[in-house]
């Protein structure tokens, strides 16, 4: 490729970038689902920039258990789809309400996992602190080796039992939620953290 292609190629990598970081639109559910676009370039946001790196992790953790849980549901020929959401629905509920109180038994469960209408569907994710992340990515990482040993209701079990020791693993919602395109946001990230180390190497 001739060093102009490289170039104008390069530029359009960073505009592209420079689109996503500058103008990422973000939730704030207290305040009626408000859609706000923030400057992830901005110092003052760089708790949406860890979170979304987090993310990335748990990403990929879930994606191996996902896998695990199917092929253990194929061999014992049984159809994998009307197990799946469930198996999540346990994964995420245990986690969410090991040591929080909710405003009605419900509540949690109507936001984030059975409402289609509720702006948090399927999000619970993307609605927690930077902290909240690191000890549901760690939940996550002790359910998959359980679940690699045992079956989801035992694997459950006893990741469950393993958190009820540690009190201080309570989940804290923040706003806003991450971008829903925070996976494209990682990748310019990633992109911009390549291009810095590549200079630091010269």
């Amino acid at each position: 490729m001739e060093l102009k292609a490289i170039l104008k190629k390069e530029r359009q990598r960073l505009r592209r970038c420079e689109n996503l970081l500058k103008n990422a639109k973000v939730m704030y559910w207290k305040k009626g689902a408000d859609i706000r676009s923030i400057d992830l370039y901005d110092e003052k946001n760089s708790d949406i920039i860890a979170r979304i790196e987090v993310r990335h992790k748990i990403r990929q953790v879930n994606k191996t258990i996902n896998h695990v849980l199917v092929e253990r549901l194929k061999s014992q020929n049984i159809e994998v789809e009307p197990y799946m959401r469930n198996y999540w629905n346990d994964i995420v509920e245990t986690f969410a309400t090991l040591h929080n109180k909710y405003k009605t038994e419900t509540s949690f469960q109507k936001a984030f996992l059975y409402d289609k209408q509720s702006h948090l569907y399927r999000r619970f994710q993307d609605c927690i602190s930077l902290d909240s992340m690191k000890n549901y990515l760690s939940y996550l990482n002790i359910y998959l080796q359980n679940l690699e040993k045992m079956g989801h209701k035992q694997a459950i079990l006893k990741t469950k039992e393993l958190f009820e020791k540690y009190p201080n693993v309570r989940v804290k919602y923040v706003e806003p939620a991450l971008p829903l395109n925070w996976a494209n946001i990682y990748e310019q990230i990633q992109f911009l953290k390549s291009k810095d180390i590549e200079d630091n190497q010269l």
